[in-house]
Parts: structure tokens; C-alpha cells; sequence
């Protein structure tokens, strides 16, 4: 029963995000001919639109590399930058028109990819030497400020996940600007991805937050590991990465399980290995305390459902 009620929260909490009505629900779930034509209708157009996508890319980058050496600066710049700008236009202007509305995600994902290298190109052209944080620093704002808008104006998942690909680049620029520690910066920006994720699990975006969820846990406890291994507060990662696995549990993350399960399992394994290498009773204990945690988490569970629960 229990994954049964996982999945019908599950489909409560799509229903609510999306703004479903039960009519639509329903013919959808008996699949009736029109549903069946939107569907295989859908799916071309996606699979078109992806790869017409990537056929304008690759003829853009094969006419630059042609004609790279017979362009002055200008020519230079506007060549990679003005691509990128148009391609972002043209995603804009897709958005409009429900026939080309599948096409806006990849133009939007090109956008993201040739824009930067544009500006990257414009900062080696006019720009006389200094530090290299600065320029990525300005990119990855003026990156942010124009995809930021956008999902502002549009709300699209493919515009969440480039503005905060560009807002996490950008604050790790602006933190190495100001020399901060980079175990520091990870632990920041890690904690701070795994916030935004959690956010948009729970928003119509939920299909980009397990990706949210594995760069932001990843990245927060390799920093905690760094910062907190070798010293007199390295147990402290023990209960981060048992945190993560009770985050895992609320936020109903496979991802989070994942990360916490491989952090957990690592750290063990390391504490035994500095600690009780030669020492067979360990492993024992360990494997007797596990046993006893499981017990404890059955036992909790039965006490919940017999008498919190009902009387509830």
C-alpha cells in the first residue's frame, strides 16, 4: 500500500501544479483518440525540434571555423554573438505561436551555449588584459539578466535551468573574486542548490530538480567532506549525510537517497578503515547496530500507525 499512496500524492501534488481538471485527467488515463493524436503529435514535434536545433548549431559552427581568419574584430564578435542573440529571439518569438512552441526549447538551449562564447569573444577582442574572474563574472550576469527575464515572463523549465545555471557560475566567480575558501564556496552554493531545487520540486519544474538535487548534494557534501575529514569534528559528516537521507524521505528524491546512501557507506568505511583496521569486533558491532536501527525503524512505524496515526 504503501507505494500506492506514494503515487497517488505524487499524482495529487501534478494535478495541483499543473492545474489539471479531472475531465482532462480522465482522457488522458483512458487514452482517447484525440489524447493519442496530442500525444504522437507532441513527440514529433519535440524530436524535430531538437534536431533541427542542433542542425542550425552545427552549420553555424562549421560556417565560423570556415570563415574565422578572413574576419576583422566586429566581424568576430558578431558572428558568435549575433547568432546567440537571434537564437534567443526566435525562441522568444516561438513562444507565441503554439505551432512552434516545441521548437523555443532547444533555440533557447543554443541561446545559452553561443551567447557566452560571443561575449567570450568580444572580451578577447577589446578588452586589454585583468582578471579573467571579471569577464566570467560579466557574462554569466548578463546571462543571468536576460534568461532571468525571460523565465520571469515566460515561466519555462528549460529558462529555470539556464538562469540558475548562470546565477551559480556567477556567484562562484564573484566568491573567488573575493577569495573565499573553495571548500567554503562549496558548501554555500551546494546548500544554496539544494534550496532551489527543493523549491522547484515542488513549482511545474519538478522535472529539472533531481538534477538540482544531485549537483547541489554532491557538491555540499564533498566541501563538508574536505572541510570536516582529519579533524576533531569529522563525525559531524556523519549526521549530514544522515541528514540527507531524511531530506531524501520528505522531499520523496531517489537522487537524495542516492548522494546520502554513498556518502553515508563512505564514510563508514573510511572511519573503520583509519580507526579499527585490525580490530574484528568492529564490523560486528556495526552489523549488530544496523540490525538494531532497523528494528528500531519498524518499531517506530507500527507505533505510529496503531496509536499516533488513529488517534489523529
Amino acid at each position: 500500500m504503501t507505494a500506492k499512496r506514494d503515487a497517488l500524492i505524487e499524482v495529487a501534488d501534478i494535478i495541483r501544479r499543473h492545474s489539471l481538471t479531472l475531465d482532462e485527467v480522465a482522457r488522458a488515463v483512458n487514452e482517447t483518440r484525440d489524447f493519442k493524436a496530442e500525444k504522437s503529435g507532441g513527440i514529433l514535434a519535440r524530436v524535430f525540434g531538437y534536431i533541427g536545433g542542433i542542425f542550425v548549431f552545427a552549420g553555424i559552427s562549421i560556417f565560423i571555423h570556415m570563415q574565422w581568419d578572413e574576419l576583422g574584430d566586429a566581424g568576430r564578435v558578431l558572428i558568435t554573438l549575433g547568432p546567440g542573440f537571434c537564437a534567443f529571439i526566435m525562441a522568444v518569438v516561438c513562444l507565441t505561436n503554439e505551432r512552434f512552441e516545441k521548437a523555443a526549447t532547444p533555440l533557447f538551449l543554443i541561446s545559452a551555449v553561443v551567447e557566452p562564447l560571443g561575449l567570450v569573444v568580444l572580451l578577447q577582442e577589446y578588452s586589454h588584459g585583468g582578471n579573467p574572474e571579471y569577464g566570467v563574472a560579466f557574462i554569466c550576469l548578463a546571462m543571468l539578466i536576460q534568461h532571468g527575464c525571460a523565465f520571469w515572463a515566460k515561466q519555462r523549465t528549460v529558462l529555470a535551468l539556464t538562469t540558475v545555471f548562470f546565477g551559480f557560475i556567477l556567484f562562484a566567480a564573484l566568491f573567488d573574486i573575493m577569495h573565499v575558501g573553495e571548500d567554503a564556496i562549496g558548501v554555500v552554493l551546494g546548500a544554496a542548490l539544494t534550496c532551489i531545487a527543493w523549491s522547484l520540486d515542488h513549482s511545474r519544474h519538478k522535472s529539472i530538480a533531481a538534477l538540482g538535487y544531485f549537483c547541489g548534494s554532491v557538491l555540499f557534501l564533498m566541501a563538508a567532506w574536505e572541510t570536516l575529514w582529519h579533524t576533531g569534528f569529522s563525525i559531524v559528516f556523519l549526521g549530514l549525510a544522515c541528514a540527507t537521507i531524511f531530506l531524501s524521505t520528505t522531499a520523496r528524491s531517489r537522487t537524495l537517497l542516492l548522494v546520502g546512501t554513498v556518502a553515508l557507506l563512505s564514510f563508514i568505511g573510511d572511519y573503520f578503515a583509519e580507526h579499527f583496521a585490525d580490530t574484528l569486533g568492529a564490523p560486528v558491532l556495526l552489523v549488530l547496530g544496523g540490525f538494531l536501527l532497523i528494528g528500531a525503524g519498524a518499531a517506530a512505524v507500527k507505533i505510529n500507525n496503531k496509536f499516533i496515526k488513529q488517534k489523529a
